[in-house]
C-alpha cells in the first residue's frame, strides 16, 4: 500500500512537469516581441527569457537589436532548460545546448 502512495505522488508531479505552458508555437520578429515569454531563435540553437520589464518601453533592459525570427514556445520566461530543449525538439526548432 505504501508503494502505491509513493507511485501516485510521483505520477502527479511528473504530469505537472510534463504539461506544456502553451500548446502552440508562434513566430515573430525579434524587434516585434510584445509579450513576455520564452523565445527560441529559429536559425541558431539559442533562447531568450523575455520578462515584462524587457518589453516595457523605457525600461532597462529593453529588447532591441538586429532583425531575426524567433519562436515563442512558452509564456513562462523561467521555463526549465530541459523543457525548452524538449519543446524545441518536438517542434523542429534548433535545440539549445
Amino acid at each position: 500500500m505504501r508503494f502505491k502512495e509513493i507511485q501516485m505522488r510521483e505520477t502527479k508531479s511528473t504530469q505537472h512537469l510534463n504539461n506544456p505552458m502553451d500548446k502552440r508555437v508562434t513566430f515573430v520578429s525579434w524587434n516585434d516581441i510584445s509579450e513576455a515569454g520564452l523565445y527560441v531563435d529559429t536559425q541558431y540553437p539559442r533562447f531568450f527569457r523575455v520578462t515584462e520589464e524587457g518589453i516595457t518601453p523605457g525600461a532597462s533592459p529593453n529588447i532591441h537589436g538586429s532583425e531575426f525570427t524567433v519562436a515563442k514556445i512558452s509564456s513562462d520566461p523561467l521555463l526549465l532548460k530541459a523543457r525548452v530543449q524538449q519543446i524545441c525538439a518536438d517542434s523542429n526548432l534548433p535545440v539549445p545546448e
